[in-house]
């Protein structure tokens, strides 16, 4: 099987849900769109207005759309975070249980390779750097 970042189709599909507005009805096909084509174990309970997603690394997250966005309350262990998503694709790798979705992982690894980084888990630094130049 091939790895989250050798599926082209996969991603141009769940990235063209970033072309409608926020929905839970696509959100939710798109996470299952990746767990299904990556084999990842995510469990969806509820109805709108609120979804929670459940994946295989003990993650919840509970989503709505709310002024144009995902509103979403992260719970993990003994920590939980709220924070608002515009893109639904992002959030969909999110709870899928990856970082970022594979164009963010391409830019951050290639400013890691420029930097001269050999390791094979990237510092949070490149990331928020892939972050910074989305605007």
């Amino acid at each position: 099987m091939a790895t989250w970042l050798e599926m082209p189709e996969l991603e141009v599909h769940v990235k063209a849900a970033d072309l409608q507005p926020p929905d839970l009805d696509r959100l939710r096909a798109a996470v299952e769109e990746i767990a299904l084509a990556l084999e990842r174990e995510v469990t969806i309970e509820g109805t709108p207005p609120v979804l929670t997603f459940h994946n295989h690394k003990g993650a919840y997250y509970n989503v709505r759309v709310h002024h144009g966005g995902y509103r979403v309350l992260y719970i993990h262990q003994a920590a939980q975070l709220e924070f608002k998503q515009h893109g639904t694709a992002e959030l969909a790798w999110k709870i899928c249980g990856y970082k970022c979705s594979p164009a963010q992982m391409r830019v951050a690894k290639e400013r890691a390779k420029l930097d001269g980084f050999v390791g094979e888990i990237l510092p949070n630094q490149y990331f928020s750097a892939v972050r910074r130049t989305r605007k």
